[in-house]
């Protein structure tokens, strides 16, 4: 059973501030043994992006409407990697998955984020990165396409904080601050908790969406997914677990 994180939430109208923060060592630990059963060890850097990705996200969607989902892949073209990560605010869950294998690298980093609200048309964007901190690369995407500043922090004991400008916030100010000073103002009189919010590693996937997603990609060509075979194993594109497809189902769907 997923094990939930809670998150405490700040405001400070002195510094026009939004802050999250919480400490993700059960979220991580949920992470990991999902990733060694379904995908991979994730070890050394991946697991370090990883780690970032899936706290980031999990901050991140406590401060968006509860009916957002936003979704980012991370591609990177040496090593060639590419780092998925989900966050579904309305349910507060985060999820996500890494691909080393087979990885259309484009020449140089990229990071593309899509949000998606039941009332409106998906959001999509793409900008260049560079480097391997997830961190640096959200707080880029907040500058290049919300127009606004955000800034991550990582600590020890698997402890993060996310910090969110509200209007009339000293932008100089925030973009400069360092993680001893970014720990600092939570503690300061004029920050005040608004909110505590409980997240979860845990995908979506159910049989009936996977059966969806297979029916979608496989409508035209069932013998690449099912072969002469009764049935065929399906991998969910977020999390990588398993779920067994019956052709009978599949055609049924169709």
């Amino acid at each position: 059973m997923a094990r939930e994180v809670v998150i405490d939430r700040y405001m400070s109208r002195e510094r026009n501030v939004l802050a999250a923060r919480g400490v993700f060592t059960a979220l991580f630990g949920d992470y990991i043994e999902h990733s060694r059963r379904w995908v991979g060890d994730p070890d050394g850097l991946v697991l370090a992006m990883m780690r970032q990705g899936l706290a980031a996200a999990a901050l991140y969607l406590t401060c968006r409407p509860r009916d957002e989902e936003t979704a980012w892949t991370v591609n990177l073209p040496e090593p060639p990697l590419n780092l998925f990560f989900v966050a579904d605010a309305a349910v507060d869950t985060v999820t996500g998955r890494f691909f080393d294998r087979h990885v259309q690298a484009e020449p140089h980093g990229r990071l593309f984020v899509q949000l998606v609200r039941p009332s409106g048309q998906p959001h999509q964007s793409v900008i260049d990165v560079t480097g391997f901190d997830v961190l640096l690369m959200l707080e880029r995407y907040y500058a290049e396409s919300e127009q606004a500043t955000a800034r991550f922090f990582e600590y020890d004991e698997d402890a993060f904080l996310m910090l969110m400008a509200l209007p009339d916030v000293d932008e100089p100010w925030l973009r400069s601050l360092s993680r001893e000073e970014g720990e600092a103002l939570l503690h300061e009189p004029g920050m005040v908790a608004i909110e505590q919010r409980s997240v979860r590693f845990l995908c979506s996937c159910t049989y009936e969406r996977i059966l969806d997603v297979a029916v979608k990609f496989f409508r035209g060509q069932p013998e690449e997914l099912f072969g002469t075979d009764g049935g065929a194993e399906f991998l969910c594109p977020r999390c990588g677990c398993a779920h067994w497809i019956e052709r009978s189902a599949f055609d049924a769907a169709l």
